[in-house]
């Protein structure tokens, strides 16, 4: 094969680049210190480069989300320390010391007042923040758990109430005696009462399954309730003076295991309630009088609950026994999905009639039964209004046609706002598939009951008042001069004493009562706030275990994506050497080659 010149020449070239490349890659290798300049120089190492790269700013974001929830923590456990090492247990050392028999009723009222001003603090300590959000709120970051002001608003309010709720105590109301003097007077047994958050309801409240009675505390029957009425319905006492809800010991014992959901309606709170849109399931009333265009045509699903002595009927149907029982209401026929009745296993409805099995009333007290129906009567704006007329446990607005059938929103209807707090924590993610709850909830720490078993004492020991001395010489004067004979300045001076013996007696021994009471009331909710904190604790252990990981996972992808991208600078030099005295070789031994061929052209 014969061979020209130009062959040899760009052989010659191809050779020289070839080298001059491979020396240039490796140069470049050494100075940007990385493997590779583009993926296409080794698409394995660029597949993993973008792997270890998205694991390394991962890792980042994940302790940078360890270091925002450390810190959201710390804060939260800051606050529990005041809360439970500071406050709760100076309130219980307090406690001991007015339920001690030697202190005077002047003494114990002293006692009362420093123990109020340190629960306030408590409901100061729920409203901290962190980056100015409420810590103690959920996701409501911005309602405060506890009122810091007097307000109007308007709340329709469900709380619920658990076997253990029902506290067994002695309770105390004041009552006109002998000479018209107002004593108080013990009940002569101790009473069952479920304590609402709140007093001053804007009526009284829907306890499904009981039917609920208004007393005032002053009526002398208050405490007194009968354990069931005519139809065999249990009965509440409710006193609207101290929110209590008196059961009688009979129905006490036979409370429902799965407890009971009290609706009330609520106007105006003062700084230092707590927060129904951080406490409970709740609706806020934003105009209590919604416009509503003419014609439209509501729909309500309403919820009713039944027990067995409510049930007007029996029927066997296949061999079941089965509980008649009558709705308030004439169901909405409609085959809308949604809007079907929600009935319970084995029940059937025929018109507004129930029938359901027996058997099921074994184990529930009480049955719910949910159903649609068109325009209620009574007040369709207010639903606690028809769960009061009505005895309806629930009351929700899910449909509004105008008078052309067309449906409304349903915020041009009903004016509100809903509230639930079920599944409030906020997570931050740490890992792939790891979440870590960072907040705790006020609900669960100063919760409604701690709050209702405390303003229930204070306003009772601010209530009582011990006659003075000068009001009962005045009263003992006058009622003495209108007896026969009229009394003598030695008998009224003796009256006087034994009346101011006998309120003193009478008020120490009540503050004694309440304050015994109130000790195993703090040791409960101490217990509760502790476990608590000891749940922020192990949440904070498992942050830690997680954040030692991810600082290893960090020297770990950073070694891998070391391995993967950076230059080895020592072998990086042997192949330097290498391939530069393989391109200077290929020039000295191709210029010999260069000079024959320029010979050759002379010639």
């Amino acid at each position: 094969m014969r061979l020209t010149n130009v062959m040899m020449t760009n052989t010659t070239l191809m050779h020289i680049n070839r080298n001059m490349r491979n020396l240039d890659r490796i140069v470049r290798t050494i100075e940007t210190g990385k493997r590779i300049q583009r993926p296409s120089d080794d698409p394995i190492v660029a597949s993993r480069a973008l792997k270890f790269r998205t694991s390394v700013h991962e890792n980042e974001q994940f302790q940078r989300n360890v270091d925002q929830g450390y810190a959201w923590m710390n804060v939260t456990e800051s606050t529990f320390n005041n809360i439970n090492r500071e406050l709760l247990f100076e309130i219980r050392n307090l406690a001991v010391q007015g339920a001690n028999g030697d202190n005077s009723y002047a003494e114990k009222q002293m006692i009362i007042q420093t123990m109020q001003a340190l629960f306030d603090q408590i409901g100061h300590e729920m409203n901290a923040t962190f980056g100015g959000n409420y810590l103690f709120s959920g996701f409501r970051t911005d309602e405060p758990p506890v009122f810091t002001a007097d307000n109007q608003r308007d709340f329709i309010i469900t709380q619920h109430f658990g076997l253990d709720d029902v506290s067994r105590e002695m309770s105390f109301q004041r009552l006109v005696v002998d000479g018209g003097i107002g004593m108080l007077e013990s009940v002569s047994e101790l009473v069952h009462v479920l304590k609402l958050a709140y007093t001053g309801l804007s009526g009284p409240p829907v306890v499904p399954g009981f039917e609920v009675r208004e007393f005032s505390i002053h009526d002398a029957d208050a405490y007194q309730p009968p354990a069931t009425n005519d139809d065999g319905i249990p009965v509440m006492h409710f006193i609207p003076e101290t929110g209590e809800l008196v059961l009688h010991r009979e129905t006490a014992s036979t409370f429902p295991r799965e407890g009971v959901s009290v609706t009330y309606q609520k106007q105006g709170f003062r700084a230092g309630d707590i927060n129904p849109a951080v406490y409970f399931t709740a609706r806020e009333i934003v105009e209590a009088t919604p416009i509503i265009p003419t014609g439209t045509n509501l729909v309500y699903n309403i919820t009713q609950y039944f027990s067995r002595a409510a049930s007007i009927g029996t029927d066997l149907v296949n061999g079941v026994e089965m509980l008649q029982f009558a709705l308030v209401f004439d169901p909405y026929e409609t085959t809308a999905p949604g809007l079907q009745p929600q009935l319970p296993p084995g029940a059937t409805i025929d018109g507004n009639i129930v029938n359901i099995p027996a058997h099921l009333f074994e184990t529930q007290r009480n049955i719910s039964v949910t159903y649609a129906v068109e325009n209620p009567p009574a007040d369709p704006t207010n639903p606690v209004h028809i769960m009061a007329d009505m005895r309806v446990q629930g009351v929700q607005l899910v449909r509004a046609l105008n008078a052309q059938g067309v449906a409304l929103p349903l915020d041009q209807v009903e004016f509100n706002r809903s509230f639930d707090m079920h599944n409030q924590g906020i997570e931050y993610e740490f890992s792939t598939n790891t979440r870590i709850a960072v907040n705790s909830l006020a609900k669960n720490v100063l919760t409604d009951k701690m709050f209702a078993d405390f303003r229930r004492f204070f306003e009772f020991s601010n209530a009582m008042q011990v006659s003075s001395r000068s009001d009962l010489e005045q009263h003992f004067t006058a009622y003495g001069e209108a007896q026969t004979p009229p009394w003598t300045a030695e008998k009224i001076e003796e009256n006087v004493n034994a009346q101011l013996i006998r309120e003193g007696s009478m008020a120490t021994y009540a503050l004694h009562r309440q304050f015994d009471n109130m000790l195993f009331l703090i040791d409960r909710h101490l217990d509760n706030s502790t476990r608590e904190q000891t749940m922020l604790g192990a949440r904070m252990v498992r942050m830690e275990l997680v954040q030692n990981r991810l600082e290893e996972d960090e020297v770990t992808y950073t070694l891998l994506t070391s391995d993967n991208e950076d230059t080895d600078l020592v072998h990086a030099t042997i192949l330097r050497f290498s391939a530069e005295a393989l391109f200077m070789a290929s020039l000295r031994a191709n210029s010999g080659v260069v000079q024959m061929s320029l010979a050759n052209f002379l010639r």
